[in-house]
C-alpha cells in the first residue's frame, strides 16, 4: 500500500523537523520523505533496505502505485542499483534520454522523468537505503537539491544506526536473560526459573484454593553412563531425556533441568494425586523406550518423587525438598519407579525442617560440645592421642548424637562453620592439656573433615590460622577424611593433602572398607594411616570373613607403609587378634567411651608411661 501526503508549501513546518529520534522508524521515514518534499516541492521517496526488511515511503501530490511497502517494483526496475553505483548524488534532468540504460528503463516502468537521489550510509560506508526526489517533467536539479537530500539522508541513516544498535542491545539483553534462566545443554528452564514458577504456583493455589503437583526425578545409573561411555554421551542422553519429558507435558506445565541428571516437572493444576501419578507413569514408559546414543542403544530409567501442594508446606523450597525426599525413597525401593510424598514423609520433613532451624541457631550460639575418645597403642596400652567427637547440647532436647544432625548440617552447608568451630576448639583444648599435664609431647589430635569442608578453597589457610591462634603443633594434628572426599574431588584432593602433609599434618582415611574406590587412590595419595571401620572390627572374633578382611587391610597398610587404626574395639579377644595381625592402634569402649574434656586428663594421668 502506498503512503501519500498532500504537498505542503515551503512555509509549512516539516513534520518532525530535523529530528528522527521520536516515534517508530516507519514514522521517521514518513517525516523524512515529507521534509524533502517540503524543501524541493517535488514528490520524494525514501527506500530503506536494512537487512532483508526492504520498505519504502512516498510523499507527493499524487499516489505512485508502484511505490509499495516492499519496494518490489523499485528493486526490480534497477533504479536502486543505479543509485548505489554512484560515488555521490545521482542527478538526472531527463532520465528518458539518459545514457544509463537502467535509468531509462526505470523512468519508463516507474513513470518519472527527472530525479535526484542520494544514498544513506553508515559511518562505515555500509548502504542503508536511498532518498530520491522525482519530477514527471524534465527539470534541472542542482547540487543544492542534492545537499538537502544528503542532510535529510544523514539524519535518517543516523537514526537507523541508533535503532539498530538499540535493537542489538535489546536482543543481547533478551538473550542474556534467557541464558540466565535456561539450561545451556538442554534448553530447558533452569532451577532459578523453575523456582519462580513454583513460587507463582503456590501463590495462585493459595489465592484460588487450587492444587498443583511437583514431580522430581533423578536418572538411574547416570554416573555409569558418564564413566563408561564418556561425558559427551552423557550429555546426549540428557538432551534426549529432556525432549522426551517435554513430550509428556500438558499445556501450561513446565519441565526444568535442576542440575546434573536431576529434572523437575510442575503440573500447574491437578484435581487429584491420580493426575500426577498418570504423568509419572507416562514418563517411566517414555524413558523405557530404547535410545540410540553414540552408536549404542541405551534404555534409561528414573526414580521419581511426587508431592501435592496440599500435602506439605506451601513454601517452594520445602515442596521441592519433599519431592526430593520421595525420590530417594523410590531409588532405595528399587529405582525405575515413583513414590508419593505421604504423611510419614511429611512428619519426617517437618522434623528435619525444625532440626535445620534449630541447627542454625545452634551455630550462632555455639551450642556444641566436644567429647574425646582415647587412641591407644595396642602394643603398650599407652594413650597416644584422642579423637574429637562432636555433640550438640540442645537447650530442650539435651545431648544429641551426630547421626541425628550431621546429615542435615552437610546438606545445608552448616557443617563448614561447625567444622571450623570443632577444629579451633579441639586444638585449643589439646594445647591446654599439654600445658596443664606437663606432657613430654602433645597428644595426637584426630579431627574429622567432612566432604563439604574438604571442598573449601580456603581450607589450608583456615587450618594454618587455627594452628597459629591456638599454638597447637601441626605435627600432632591428624585429619580424618572419607573416601568420598577423594572420589568427589580427584586431583585437587591430592594437591590439598600434599600441602597439608608438607606442614607436618597427618592424614588418615576414615571408615576404610565401607566405600568402593579407595584402592585406586591409595597408590597416589599421600596418606599416613587407614582407619578400619567398626563394622568389621566388632565381628572379628565371631565372623571369619570379617577377621580375614581386617587382616587383609592391615597387611595392605603394611605393604604401603601406612599405619592402621581399628575402631570399635569392645572385647579383649578382639584386641588380642588385632595385636597378632600387626595392627598398631585401636580405640573403642574397651579402653573408654567418648568422654567430656574434663574427664580425659584422668585417663592420661592413670598411664604413667605417658609422661
Amino acid at each position: 500500500m502506498a503512503v501519500a501526503f498532500e504537498t505542503p508549501t515551503l512555509n509549512d513546518p516539516p513534520a518532525g523537523g530535523r529530528s528522527f529520534l521520536n516515534g517508530t522508524l516507519a514514522a521517521s521515514m514518513e517525516r523524512a520523505a515529507r521534509l524533502a518534499l517540503a524543501v524541493l516541492d517535488v514528490p520524494c521517496a525514501l527506500v530503506t533496505f536494512v537487512g532483508s526488511d526492504r520498505r519504502s515511503f512516498f510523499a507527493g501530490s499524487w499516489i505512485r502505485p508502484w511505490f509499495t511497502h516492499d519496494s518490489g517494483a523499485v528493486v526490480r526496475s534497477g533504479l536502486l542499483t543505479a543509485i548505489l553505483e554512484q560515488s555521490g548524488p545521482l542527478i538526472c534532468g531527463d532520465a528518458r534520454t539518459s545514457r544509463v540504460r537502467a535509468l531509462r528503463e526505470a523512468a519508463e516502468s516507474l513513470d518519472f522523468t527527472a530525479m535526484v537521489a542520494v544514498t544513506l550510509r553508515t559511518e562505515g560506508g555500509e548502504p542503508l537505503g536511498v532518498l530520491c526526489a522525482f519530477d514527471d517533467t524534465p527539470r534541472e536539479f542542482d547540487p543544492r537539491h542534492a545537499t538537502v537530500l544528503e542532510d535529510v539522508a544523514s539524519g535518517v541513516a543516523l537514526e537507523i544506526e541508533l535503532r539498530r544498535a538499540l535493537a542489538d542491545r535489546e536482543r543481547r539483553e533478551r538473550q542474556l536473560q534467557h541464558d540466565s534462566l535456561h539450561d545451556p545443554l538442554t534448553g530447558l528452564p533452569n532451577r532459578s526459573l523453575f523456582m519462580r514458577r513454583l513460587a507463582a504456583a503456590t501463590a495462585r493455589a493459595r489465592r484460588d484454593d487450587g492444587a498443583f503437583a511437583l514431580l522430581f526425578l533423578d536418572l538411574d545409573n547416570f554416573k555409569l553412563v558418564n564413566d563408561s561411555m564418556g561425558h559427551h554421551v552423557g550429555d546426549d542422553l540428557l538432551v534426549a531425556v529432556a525432549r522426551r519429558l517435554e513430550q509428556q507435558l500438558r499445556g501450561g506445565d513446565l519441565v526444568a533441568r535442576l542440575g546434573g541428571d536431576e529434572f523437575a516437572i510442575l503440573l500447574e493444576r491437578v484435581d487429584s494425586a491420580r493426575d500426577a501419578a498418570l504423568l509419572a507413569e507416562r514418563v517411566l514408559e517414555s524413558l523405557a523406550t530404547p535410545l540410540t546414543i553414540g552408536g549404542y542403544e541405551y534404555v534409561s530409567s528414573a526414580s521419581m518423587g511426587l508431592v501435592l501442594s496440599s500435602s506439605a508446606s506451601e513454601q517452594p523450597e520445602y515442596l521441592l525438598r519433599s519431592a526430593d525426599m520421595a525420590m530417594y525413597r523410590a531409588k532405595s525401593a528399587g529405582r525405575a519407579r515413583y513414590e508419593m510424598f505421604d504423611r510419614a514423609m511429611h512428619a519426617e520433613a517437618l522434623a528435619r525442617l525444625q532440626t535445620e532451624r534449630d541447627l542454625r541457631v545452634a551455630v550462632e550460639r555455639e551450642e556444641f560440645e566436644l567429647f574425646y575418645q582415647p587412641l591407644v597403642s595396642i602394643d603398650t596400652g599407652v594413650v597416644v592421642g584422642v579423637e574429637a567427637l562432636l555433640r550438640w547440647r540442645h537447650p530442650e532436647q539435651g545431648l544429641i548424637a551426630p547421626l541425628q544432625f550431621v546429615p542435615v548440617a552437610e546438606d545445608t552447608g552448616l557443617i563448614v562453620p561447625i567444622g571450623r568451630w570443632v577444629l579451633r576448639s579441639a586444638c585449643r583444648q589439646a594445647k591446654q592439656w599439654h600445658d596443664e599435664l606437663a606432657l613430654s609431647e602433645p597428644l595426637a589430635l584426630s579431627v574429622n573433615l567432612s566432604v563439604r569442608e574438604f571442598a573449601q578453597a580456603d581450607l589450608v589457610k583456615e587450618i594454618v590460622s587455627v594452628l597459629e591462634e591456638t599454638g597447637f603443633p601441626a605435627q600432632s594434628l591428624q585429619l580424618e577424611i572419607t573416601e568420598s572426599a577423594l572420589i568427589d574431588h580427584g586431583n585437587p584432593a591430592v594437591n590439598t593433602i600434599a600441602e597439608l602433609r608438607s606442614m607436618g599434618i597427618r592424614i588418615h582415611l576414615d571408615d576404610f572398607g565401607t566405600g568402593f574406590s579407595s584402592l585406586s587412590y591409595l597408590n597416589r595419595i599421600p596418606l599416613d594411616a587407614l582407619k578400619i571401620d567398626r563394622a568389621f572390627t566388632s565381628a572379628i572374633d565371631t565372623e571369619p570373613r570379617s577377621r580375614d578382611l581386617v587382616r587383609a587391610i592391615v597387611e595392605l597398610g603394611r605393604a604401603l607403609g601406612l599405619g592402621t587404626v581399628a575402631e570399635g574395639v569392645t572385647r579383649e579377644n578382639q584386641l588380642g587378634m588385632l595385636r597378632a595381625m600387626g595392627c598398631r592402634f585401636a580405640q573403642g569402649f574397651l579402653f573408654s567411651p567418648p568422654v567430656p574434656a574434663s574427664e580425659l586428663p584422668a585417663l592420661v594421668v592413670s598411664l604413667p608411661e605417658r609422661r
